[in-house]
């Protein structure tokens, strides 16, 4: 039987060569990336440029949005129930269906936290934090740990792309440290791996840095951003005409009027409420426009735009109104979501192994079962319609109840319901809804409906006489 293989021979790659007496040192990260500005830290810059573009940003929002708003749990079979709800109180999880009360000093809000996140991790390429903790006394909600001190996870404190100087790992390409650039100009700050939370675009073998969203986009932005500002001077050149002063410099009525100062009369022309000019007799202004076809410069725009969607897979965003779209469209949709799935599920992983494992070991040992964090489905979360809803019930697939109810009035912004002057639906022999009783007058109804039977029954004793 060959022998176990337990030392690792091969080296992941994007680790910095050293010599020969610093071979088992950590080295910073040598990103893999050939286009000098696009390697860390000069990619920084570019990237930051590409989502200040109009199209790019709402390409970023259509991204992060879905991620930020994802119905965040819990999977929490062979767990403790102390140990889950350490990490719902401490990482700002609410059981489904229940709202977080948040402490004035500990714990976190998660869906802020999704926020930083993708501030930098989809552009960028990646996105750093540091955790801070605190021991002090059982917070709110925490009396049932068994614990007399716990140690609470203060915050998760962004260390934004702009401020890192290099990441640090180790020969086999694992996290080691953070250096950030020192703002007060003192000797750097690094922060070691037991304190670092690192989320990552796309890593390939050690580089931490990742790879920005933008990447496949980066030409056809360069190639757009050179397009609309062509597409401004031509506008600005054409759109008026070009004055052309027609005089003759030998004539005597001209006044001391030379080239030079025809020269500067039209350079210096332009319109306006009070733009005017005097010139010597003989002298005629002209605004020559555009002979011939100048090309349209928006559509080689559009197809750039185009390329920035379709390389993130969000083809969807440049579709038009008709049917066959909106066909279309769905099924781009649900790729779309698809990749987004794929990210979210890795940023769940992340945290689930660097800040809920550290949680829940900091304060029951090394060795405890944790939960793990899930987005759920992304493609799920959008809310149904009222017109699904509607079928669903009459199909008999939903039974309508109180909090059905509470849900759809909170989605369409309706007040909450008032049992005191609450309406309830007549059904009639068809099973269908034919108005509504007011709950305060339901007595008149009875008592009304009692008299009219009274009346009938009277009448017909009388016809039987």
């Amino acid at each position: 039987m060959d022998k176990i293989p337990e030392k690792e021979l091969g080296q992941p790659g994007a680790v910095s060569s050293a010599m020969w007496w610093e071979k088992n040192k950590p080295r910073p990260v040598a990103p893999l990336e050939q286009i000098p500005e696009l390697r860390f830290p000069q990619s920084i810059g570019v990237y930051n440029s590409m989502r200040s573009d109009g199209h790019a940003a709402s390409v970023l929002e259509a991204m992060s949005q879905p991620i930020i708003g994802a119905r965040w749990d819990l999977i929490t079979g062979g767990v403790e129930e102390k140990v889950v709800n350490l990490v719902r109180t401490e990482c700002g999880v609410p059981a489904p269906g229940m709202n977080r009360a948040r402490r004035r000093r500990h714990g976190m809000s998660l869906r802020k936290h999704m926020g930083d996140v993708l501030a930098s991790l989809l552009w960028a390429g990646f996105s750093a934090f540091e955790q801070v903790y605190e021991v002090s006394e059982p917070g709110d909600g925490q009396d049932e740990l068994g614990l007399d001190f716990v140690v609470h996870l203060r915050k998760l404190a962004p260390r934004l792309p702009s401020t890192v100087e290099k990441i640090v790992v180790e020969k086999d390409g694992g996290l080691h440290s953070l250096v950030q650039v020192p703002v007060d100009g003192m000797k750097p700050i690094v922060i070691p791996v037991n304190q670092l939370v690192i989320y990552t675009n796309k890593q390939e073998g050690a580089d931490f840095y990742g790879r920005s969203v933008f990447r496949p986009a980066y030409r056809h932005w360069l190639i757009k951003d050179i397009l609309i500002r062509l597409d401004a001077q031509a506008a600005e050149r054409n759109s008026m005409g070009v004055p052309v002063l027609y005089f003759d410099p030998n004539s005597n009525n001209n006044s001391g009027f030379t080239q030079d100062m025809a020269q500067a009369f039209v350079e210096n022309f332009r319109a306006g409420a009070n733009s005017g000019g005097t010139l010597p007799p003989g002298a005629t202004i002209e605004l020559v426009g555009t002979k011939g076809t100048i090309m349209d410069l928006i559509p080689h725009i559009k197809y750039h735009d185009q390329e920035i969607t379709r390389s993130v897979l969000a083809m969807f965003l440049d579709m038009g109104h008709d049917n066959g779209a909106r066909s279309l469209g769905e099924v781009q949709l649900n790729v779309f979501m698809g990749s987004l799935q794929t990210i979210a599920e890795q940023i769940a992983d992340t945290f689930t192994e660097h800040v809920i494992r550290d949680l829940v070991e900091y304060n029951f040992g090394i060795g405890t079962p944790y939960p793990t964090l899930t987005p759920g489905d992304l493609k799920a979360n959008t809310n149904i319609s009222a017109e699904v809803l509607k079928m669903l019930v009459e199909a008999g697939v939903v039974n309508p109840d109180d909090v059905l109810e509470a849900q759809q009035r909170e989605v369409y912004g309706l007040p909450p319901a008032d049992p005191a002057t609450r309406r309830e639906r007549n059904v009639g022999s068809d099973g269908k809804a034919d108005g509504f009783v007011s709950q305060v007058n339901r007595e008149h109804v009875a008592t009304l409906g009692g008299l009219i039977q009274r009346v009938e029954d009277r009448a017909k004793t009388k016809v039987g006489a």
